[in-house]
């Protein structure tokens, strides 16, 4: 007899869009130890499809449902950042593991909040930082510590993104920066924690923080909406073993030069390059 499978439930598993079809749905197939034993949409109707396409015996418009009658092991959050809060609050409370999308919080009281009932709860938790998985950065990390470029001295990190003028209504609700989905805390995080990763963390840090297009032209209603929410962040500090590293991730208007980091040795040197942000895309 084999092993008991880990029984999954998705909360967010639209089929058109969002991380669901992009990622988790392919990946979970590739995995036999994980059963995708429910998903939760919004509505009854999206639900049923989502259901049928991942070939999925459960399926539920409303979570808190499926939290009582589906047996889940684990749920994932997997929604817009401003529902994380919510959510997560009620898979922990319902004594499930629960994976989350990045940014785990709109803020980091929330982020806290959640982090803090889960380990009274005696609940496993992940978060999706998924460069801490490519290969590009695992194998970085791995020349680093093995000595490839000898005693690391400096490095420095460049992400100049194009589009900072104009989207569609669909997506401008991320002009509000209380709503946590922010240059600062999507590109920028997923960029810094790679950094880390390979790195390791900050023992000094210096910042700035703006935002610098103050309004948005919404493409498909033709009006324009004011704008909080940070597109420029610029970092410099000192690690914690010595290493001067610099980070800077911005949304421009046009012609983003894309990622580049670079990592300065005793030795030599290593330089990892993409066309966009390598937590979404390919990088080399």
């Amino acid at each position: 007899m084999g092993e008991k499978r880990i029984r999954l439930g998705i909360i967010g598993a639209n089929t058109g869009y969002g991380w669901t079809p992009r990622a988790h749905a392919p990946a979970l197939a590739e995995l036999p130890e994980i059963e995708l034993a429910a998903v939760c949409t919004a509505h009854e109707e999206t639900a049923r499809e989502s259901a049928e396409k991942f070939n999925v015996p459960l399926a539920f418009s409303d979570h808190k449902k499926m939290l009582e009658e589906a047996d889940l092991d684990v749920v994932a959050v997997v929604v817009r950042v401003p529902k994380h809060y919510e959510l997560t609050m009620d898979v922990i409370r319902a004594g499930k593991h629960v994976y989350t999308e990045w940014p785990l919080g709109a803020n980091l009281a929330e982020a806290q909040e959640m982090s803090d009932l889960a380990r009274e709860r005696n609940l496993l938790t992940m978060v999706g930082l998924q460069s801490r998985a490519a290969p590009i950065f695992l194998a970085l990390r791995d020349f680093i510590n093995d000595g490839y470029v000898g005693q690391v001295l400096s490095a420095d990190l460049r992400q100049f993104s194009s589009g900072v003028l104009e989207r569609t209504s669909g997506r401008t609700w991320q002009k509000d920066v209380e709503l946590g989905a922010t240059t600062l805390t999507i590109p920028f995080g997923h960029s810094i924690d790679a950094m880390c990763m390979c790195l390791g963390e900050f023992d000094s840090v210096s910042a700035t923080v703006r935002t610098q297009v103050s309004q948005w032209h919404e493409t498909d209603t033709n009006r324009m909406v004011d704008v909080t929410s940070p597109d420029t962040i610029a970092v410099n500090g000192v690690l914690t073993n010595g290493t001067v590293a610099s980070a800077q991730v911005i949304n421009v208007p046009h012609h983003g030069s894309g990622y580049r980091f670079e990592v300065y040795g005793t030795k030599g040197t290593l330089v990892v390059t993409s066309g966009e942000s390598p937590s979404t895309g390919s990088a080399r």
